[in-house]
């Protein structure tokens, strides 16, 4: 079957700053030996899914920045950021007008610590999806996180589950809940027919629904994503669908959505520090710290569980058991300036 694959690539990454920003971010950061998170994410997809069947999805101010990235794959330039279903609807279009019977949809960001792995559960879905079903990554949880969303799996149907309810981003009880439960995380990945898609969106997203109609009848790209309302796929479409399945992931895997999860996927000092850029760290009696030096040196005594970024003149300090909260921090410093 002709299968065509969504790459999203248009967040902000706002709990990287000072690293992550406007005009670079969080996909388009150089984290792996100078590679960036899109990158390495084309590069494992390409043996599954080759570049002419590829869509990377950025926001049309992002063009710059993706462009490098963007070689024998199509580029989708959104005229503005509509979260991700306005992202999948993007894809479901285009996927439409090329003939694809099968769609991928993949974030940019994510780390994968087992390509192998990763393509012999995403070929899965495929499978899946060939049967109607509207199929989502699912990865047994490690720990308690309140950061991800869950997935309640139902009875095992050979390679897959069935897919019992999508719950977003839980209390650190709920979590707890969840793991003892059998919920697993929602990876963000998603696998259907165009057409499975477009019903779902007839279904539970008319606004989406008609955006599609619009996109198919020619209408420009601009006009049809002003009307658009801003909603995840997951609360639009996910958690009303009735044809869910889940194929388990077996491999590491990180979303890197904060500065504490680059201990997560980067290797610790002896003091169990991460210790990341082109700049200096000289420490002393400093312990499971995260540090990034774009250039320069960073100083550290007597401390411990930080993190320090500093990226040109901008210096962020903060405990790492705070790091979800640098969102926050980079609005009030945008209302200030």
């Amino acid at each position: 079957m002709k299968t065509f694959a969504l790459v999203m690539a248009g967040g902000r990454g706002e709990r990287l700053w000072p690293l992550s920003r406007e005009d670079r971010p969080k996909p388009f950061l150089p984290l792996f030996e100078g590679k960036t998170l899109l990158q390495a994410t084309l590069e494992r997809l390409g043996p599954l899914v080759p570049p002419e069947r590829t869509f990377l999805a950025v926001r049309q101010d992002q063009e710059a920045v993706a462009r490098p990235y963007a070689q024998g794959v199509h580029l989708l330039l959104e005229p503005m950021g509509r979260d991700t279903a306005g992202a999948v609807l993007l894809g479901v279009a285009e996927g439409l007008k090329r003939g694809a019977e099968r769609l991928l949809i993949l974030p940019a960001d994510h780390y994968v610590g087992d390509e192998e792995a990763y393509r012999e559960a995403l070929a899965t879905m495929l499978e899946a999806a060939e049967e109607g079903f509207v199929v989502a990554l699912g990865l047994r949880p490690t720990r308690p996180e309140t950061e991800y969303g869950y997935i309640r799996l139902g009875s095992r149907e050979g390679a897959w589950y069935r897919g019992e309810g999508f719950v977003e981003k839980p209390s650190y009880a709920k979590a707890l809940e969840y793991i003892r439960k059998g919920y697993v995380w929602n990876g963000g990945v998603f696998a259907f027919a165009p057409a499975t898609m477009a019903e779902l969106f007839r279904r539970h997203l008319p606004s989406h629904h008609e955006a599609l109609r619009r996109l198919l009848a020619g209408e420009p790209l601009e006009a049809v994503y002003q009307d658009l309302p801003k909603i995840s796929i997951d609360y639009g479409v996910m958690e009303k669908a009735e044809k869910v399945r889940v194929v388990l992931g077996r491999f590491p895997w990180d979303d890197v959505g904060n500065w504490r999860a680059l201990e997560r996927v980067f290797a610790q000092d002896p003091h169990e520090n991460v210790v990341l850029g082109e700049g200096r760290h000289v420490a002393l009696d400093t312990f499971g710290c995260v540090v990034y030096a774009d250039r320069g040196t960073v100083a550290t005594l007597g401390v411990s569980g930080l993190v320090v970024a500093k990226v040109g003149d901008e210096v962020l300090v903060v405990p790492k058991d705070r790091a979800r909260e640098v969102r926050e921090l980079v609005r009030r410093l945008e209302a200030e300036a």
